[in-house]
């Protein structure tokens, strides 16, 4: 099985070696590509075509989230994971509705991140349990009303968790054609076209509850 490929770009050196060689240890992965800036994240992009880049996004000279697009523009359809220090409500969602995969924070464990680069690349959605109490812990407002019945509420909660169909399957004794039909039900009763969509919208509903 090809190795999943990995670009990693921090403009913090220390960092970003640090990440590096956490990855590098993992088996499976291969970071092919380190980046300071936007001009080397897009250039290094286009060239080398890697599986999930690893990003800060907040970090001046480098791809901020209204310039995700020249990113997709360059090579099309890419799986985006942020590493930051950033978790205010305000700058996660705009970040994932911008086009990130995975949200997570630089002081999460060692096992965590190379979860959330793993999921990242298969594309589902990440976000580590600090992400999601920060989110909550700055939304005072009542929790929106849904349509959702509980089994779709603990659905979300799962893929929020970063699991993926069949492990969603195994966990609830359910098959994995029934959880696909959940989440065609999710989609639609919250009017939403894409599975991307979804944590963002469950985020914003206030559906989705921290992990502690």
């Amino acid at each position: 099985m090809p190795s999943t490929k990995v670009l990693v770009a921090d403009a913090n050196l220390l960092i970003r070696k640090g990440i590096v060689a956490l990855l590098q240890q993992q088996e499976g992965l291969q970071v092919i590509a380190e980046a300071d800036s936007e001009e080397d994240l897009l250039q290094l992009v286009a060239t080398h075509m890697p599986d999930v880049v690893v990003l800060d996004c907040n970090q001046p000279g480098l791809l901020e989230p209204s310039r995700f697009a020249a990113l997709r523009g360059a090579v099309g359809q890419i799986n985006l994971l942020i590493i930051t220090d950033d978790c205010a409500k305000e700058t996660v969602l705009e970040t994932l509705k911008a086009g990130a995969t995975g949200y997570v924070l630089k002081i999460c464990g060692e096992q965590e991140i190379v979860n959330a680069v793993r999921a990242t690349a298969r594309g589902e959605r990440f976000m580590c349990s600090q992400v999601l109490e920060a989110v909550f812990a700055e939304d005072a407002t009542p929790e929106s009303s849904h349509p959702l019945t509980p089994r779709e509420v603990e659905i979300i909660e799962l893929i929020a968790e970063g699991k993926s169909t069949m492990q969603i399957a195994d966990q609830l004794f359910l098959s994995h054609h029934t959880i696909n039909s959940h989440r065609k039900n999710i989609l639609r009763k919250l009017k939403i076209k894409s599975p991307a969509e979804l944590i963002v919208k469950a985020l914003d509903l206030g559906i989705v509850k921290p992990h502690r």
